[in-house]
């Protein structure tokens, strides 16, 4: 696409969502139908919200030019815009109480919740929250006038024009309402949620409800998993004038999340809840952050005094572990956010001295070659998978075996080949089976992301039902991801015994090798976001920076058949 002539500027650069919008929104109040409208932004996730913004409103989103950075927007104004002028008939909490104290014929209208009313209320005052309002009108008598509370003013703003454009003659909106009458102030708070704090509601499995401000198609795509969550998804550019239309859609009994992509945009509807009289707490740093969260399990203590941890992102479905004797620590499957594992191992008075990829990942960015450049650690890789590399590593083989610490644990090598064609499962301690993406508690791993599923279906089935089969089926399987947060256990850990997965896995119990190549090959799942990239980036082809990594890793994994 071109750069397009255009009739109005909009300077966003620099700014983060929800301002592009914002500004733009601004903009385009009063100017007329068919101008251009330039609107420059440099926050990636501009193009996204501006195209579903206009959609929304009606403006044409005609399409984005990226300019040395800047984005540069393109739109044709509509000329419409939304009536939000406020009510005009208009009274305080002190000259309503008055009236009420001299008896005069009046009627008290109450349109917040039922647990609203029911916490505190003006004595006589009729509760027909504002949702039902337009059902219930013809409770209201026409003969005196009606005086419309809520628990600011913004509510009883809407119910009051909505009386009035139906016919009722004398109507007032009271503010600033009920979080003020009697000097009666209701405790409202705006509060931020870190990822590691909504990581323990997943683990807790805790009610929450999670008001999502990104676009449609990123909240079908990915959310934040958890068992007793509720979920309302509303895109932020929706709420620039206000959460009248939302509030009665938010339960009262249970606590909300505000989340979007970045943080930005849920702090500002956060805001506009508070101002509300709604608590209300936003996800710090947003998606973005819940994704790179890893959250530390202790899985058990080892036979000769070692410990085994697993690394749980729960953002993304990951699973990497750290095992640690002595004063000697290995990392297998680390995700490219390093730090816990530098921090684990510090904190245990350890180093590291070796890390391990179970195969080359292309849903997510390993951190195992920057864990080895930063602590000296050797780094191995299954050679089949990567003999494109552009680095030197050590070739992780069948029968290889590493020795960590003082307790002498064993970490053994098992070529699992299926879901790629070096994949390697280990063996530690004669407990733990680390399967990588073979096999997943509720799943099995997908073999196609090379281009090759015919051709490694094969490999898979052989991996899944003759070397796994003659395994012990007292060892614990520790798989390299999950799909679903209902395979945590109660203590965030993903863990089951090798013999519980043969009965209850679907994957693990289809006697037919043809109907077996059949469920996997026809049952494929879309690729994961940015998957060749992340694949090139493995193999050091690609050497992207922070955001790009970022970028690339956003959604969901996708790395099982189910």
């Amino acid at each position: 696409m071109k750069e397009i002539a255009h009739d109005l500027l909009v300077d966003a650069k620099g700014l983060a969502c929800p301002m592009p919008i914002v500004r733009t929104k601004k903009a385009l109040k009063d100017i007329k139908p068919g101008l251009i409208v330039q609107v420059q932004a440099t926050d990636k996730g501009s193009t996204a919200d501006l195209k579903a913004w206009a959609e929304k409103t009606g403006h044409d989103y005609l399409g984005t030019v990226d300019s040395e950075g800047v984005l540069k927007h393109y739109l044709r104004s509509s000329g419409e815009g939304k009536n939000t002028s406020p009510y005009p008939n208009l009274t305080s909490n002190d000259e309503l109480n008055k009236l009420l104290q001299t008896e005069k014929q009046l009627t008290v209208l109450d349109v917040r919740e039922p647990e609203e009313y029911e916490e505190f209320h003006i004595p006589g005052a009729i509760s027909i929250p504002l949702g039902d309002l337009k059902d219930r009108m013809s409770e209201l008598s026409d003969d005196k006038p009606i005086y419309v509370v809520c628990r600011t003013g913004n509510r009883s703003d809407m119910a009051a024009s909505l009386l009035a454009e139906n016919g009722y003659r004398d109507v007032v909106n009271v503010k600033p309402g009920m979080s003020e009458w009697n000097n009666e102030k209701v405790n409202v708070t705006l509060s931020a949620l870190t990822a590691k704090e909504l990581a323990q509601k997943v683990i807790s499995k805790e009610d929450l409800f999670i008001l999502d401000v990104r676009n449609e198609n990123a909240f079908e795509d990915w959310k934040v998993d958890g068992v007793n969550f509720e979920y309302l998804n509303i895109p932020y550019f929706d709420l620039l004038d206000g959460v009248e239309d939302v509030l009665t859609q938010l339960p009262s009994d249970k606590e909300i999340l505000v989340v979007c992509a970045k943080e930005g945009s849920s702090v500002m509807v956060a805001e506009i809840l508070v101002e509300e009289g709604v608590s209300a707490s936003y996800l710090s740093g947003g998606m973005k952050a819940w994704s790179e969260y890893l959250e530390p399990v202790k899985i058990g203590d080892l036979k000769e005094g070692g410990e085994l941890y697993q690394f749980v992102r729960l953002g993304k479905g990951c699973l990497s572990y750290m095992v640690l004797s002595g004063t000697e620590a290995v990392v297998i499957d680390s995700a490219r956010m390093i730090d816990p594992y530098l921090k684990l191992a510090e904190d245990n008075g350890a180093t590291i001295t070796n890390v391990l990829d179970t195969h080359l990942h292309a849903d997510h960015i390993s951190g195992g070659r920057e864990i080895a450049r930063k602590t000296g650690a050797a780094y191995w890789l299954p050679p089949k998978d990567i003999e494109e590399a552009s680095f030197e590593f050590n070739p992780l083989e069948e029968g290889t075996s590493i020795k960590v610490g003082e307790s002498r644990i064993n970490v053994n090598a098992l070529y699992t080949p299926g879901h790629t064609i070096g994949s390697t499962s280990f063996i530690i301690d004669e407990a733990y089976l680390l399967s990588g993406d073979i096999l997943f508690v509720d799943s099995i791993g997908r073999p196609d992301l090379a281009g090759k599923a015919e051709d490694w279906v094969g490999d898979l089935r052989s991996s899944l039902y003759n070397t796994y089969k003659k395994l012990p089926k007292e060892l614990t399987v520790l798989p390299a991801h999950f799909m679903i947060v209902d395979e945590l256990n109660d203590d965030g850990s993903v863990a089951e015994k090798l013999g519980v997965l043969f009965e209850n896995n679907h994957g693990l119990n289809i006697e037919s090798e043809e109907e077996f190549r059949s469920t996997v090959t026809k049952n494929l799942p879309p690729q994961p976001n940015a998957y060749q990239n992340i694949r090139q980036t493995n193999m050091g082809k690609l050497d992207p920076d922070k955001d790009e990594q970022r970028e690339m890793e956003i959604g969901p994994n996708r790395c099982a058949v189910r």
